[in-house]
């Protein structure tokens, strides 16, 4: 048996995408094999076309971290033939085959079920990006800054997936004071009708020089770029603020001092979405059934794309600007399983 993929293959040390047809291996033990559904365009997956990225590390690979489908063959007791899944992270795309192909293997842990509130499409609308931006909004809300819904928030980075979900996510929580940075001006009116108060540029978020400490202006300061940005943002935090810092497109090295944390109790949230455990992916995807969906209104901006479109996709993601979370769409009608009524 054979399905269609996606392969990332090594030629003379560039990385070339190439759609083909590879076998369907025996499942292994503890293993679940996914019909895909949908997938979905990261800023890793754009980046695996990249030379020394770093993103794979043992060629030929089929990346896509994400995916959501439905079970068709099973060795792990809790999950049966079927069930709609969806998988963010772990290991997927990178050191194991991911989701830019017809069907998927991975360990059983890999997967959440997906509950009658949320769609195939829904999942992949989530993904990594949605995952991120909820892991970072849970560190803070229980905090005491946050109980005031008028706290003045920031949001860098906001017409990416992370960005735009934390949009999302906090407008459908009623904070009222939400300041949005991006260079793309003209999207203005969208983001204030997703719950922006305030769009601003980040020459307009930025100081210049960067000084230990500034006048506090924001209680929590939502990073998604890094680098510069986020070293100027930092002594603008509020005494007893909070950073939750998941990006680095904008450079890795940071520029700061002791004083914000020392002097005005400042903490820092790093998130990583990747190797969170199974029971906080859970608690993630209750609280978008139960509280962080949004209205249709408020929903990040959303792309598609058919699956024999996704090597150009890729090929231009990180040279176009692109806009909110893109969805790879491989199939959309459920399967006819033998145990089906």
């Amino acid at each position: 048996m054979q399905k269609k993929a996606l392969v990332i293959s090594l030629k003379d040390t560039n990385p070339v995408p190439e759609m083909t047809s590879i076998k369907i291996p025996d499942l292994k033990p503890d293993y679940v094999r996914v019909q895909v559904a949908y997938s979905d365009i990261n800023y890793k997956d754009a980046l695996t076309l990249k030379k020394n990225s770093g993103v794979i590390r043992e060629f030929p690979r089929v990346p896509g971290v994400d995916f959501s489908g439905w079970v068709t063959a099973s060795n792990n007791p809790r999950f049966q033939i079927g069930q709609e899944v969806v998988a963010t992270g772990w290991d997927i795309g990178v050191s194991l085959d991911g989701g830019y192909q017809e069907s998927v293997d991975v360990p059983g842990h890999f997967l959440q079920h997906l509950s009658d509130k949320r769609s195939l499409k829904e999942a992949m609308m989530v993904g990594t990006a949605g995952v991120t931006a909820a892991m970072g909004i849970t560190k803070v809300l229980p905090s005491q800054i946050m109980t005031n819904k008028d706290v003045p928030l920031l949001i860098t980075g906001v017409t990416g997936g992370v960005g735009g979900w934390q949009l999302a996510i906090l407008a459908q929580l009623d904070y009222q004071n939400i300041t949005v940075v991006t260079r793309q001006k003209e999207l203005s009116e969208k983001l204030i009708s997703m719950g922006a108060s305030q769009v601003i540029t980040p020459d307009e978020a930025g100081l210049d020089p960067i000084k230990p400490l500034v006048k506090q202006k924001y209680g929590v300061v939502f990073d998604n770029i890094g680098g510069s940005l986020l070293s100027q943002l930092i002594p603008q935090v509020f005494q007893n603020g909070h950073l939750v810092v998941s990006g680095n497109a904008g450079g890795i090295q940071l520029q700061t001092t002791v004083l914000p944390f020392i002097l005005r109790g400042v903490t820092l949230y790093g998130i990583d979405s990747v190797h969170c455990s199974v029971e906080d992916r859970e608690e993630i995807w209750q609280l978008f059934d139960n509280h962080f969906w949004p209205s249709a209104a408020k929903l990040p901006l959303m792309t598609e794309v058919d699956f024999t479109d996704l090597i150009p996709t890729l090929q231009q993601y990180l040279t176009t600007p692109h806009l909110g979370r893109t969805l790879v769409k491989l199939r959309t009608r459920r399967p006819k399983f033998r145990n089906d009524d």
